[in-house]
């Protein structure tokens, strides 16, 4: 799947698979892209059940509450459908699957397809989103910080022309 992944992704975009056999529970692929950094972890499965493991879930999880974004990326080869979960969702994804109910997936997704087309858009905005949301709301460790209210780009180009 990491062939796939890294021939479908933006050229520009930096990506690095990781092969760690000590660091149990952390993602497959590290991606940089266009000022925001992301994990995810690759999963396929024959059936709507994933595979994932306590560290897995332990570690995307913990990522999340600090700040980080990550997704699971799983591969259900049967009907060539992709499905993007944050991963936070971990522990739902391995008691759920893929399972469905009458509105969708059990789990919330928060992409899929079967052409790819999308998928990368999402990752990205996503990120952008919640790495966004997340300065706003400050320092959540309690460790004194001096940046001050977050301003967008433009507006600090503004800033620097009128000084």
């Amino acid at each position: 799947m990491w062939t796939k992944v890294k021939e479908k992704m933006p050229p520009h975009w930096f990506k690095t698979r990781i092969e760690n056999r000590v660091g149990e529970g952390v993602p497959d692929v590290f991606v940089c892209a266009e000022g925001v950094s992301f994990w995810i972890e690759l999963k396929i499965t024959k059936t709507n059940r994933i595979n994932i493991s306590s560290g897995q879930i332990a570690w995307n999880y913990a990522y999340s509450q600090s700040g980080g974004v990550s997704f699971f990326l799983v591969n259900l080869p049967l009907n060539k459908n992709l499905y993007l979960f944050e991963g936070k969702e971990g522990r739902g994804l391995k008691d759920n699957g893929l399972a469905t109910t009458g509105s969708g997936l059990v789990v919330p997704c928060l992409w899929s397809g079967s052409d790819w087309s999308g998928l990368f858009g999402t990752m990205l905005n996503f990120s952008r989103g919640r790495v966004g949301r997340f300065l706003e709301s400050g320092s959540r460790s309690g460790v004194q910080t001096n940046r001050g209210p977050v301003v967008s780009s433009q507006e600090l180009m503004s800033r620097m022309i009128s000084s």
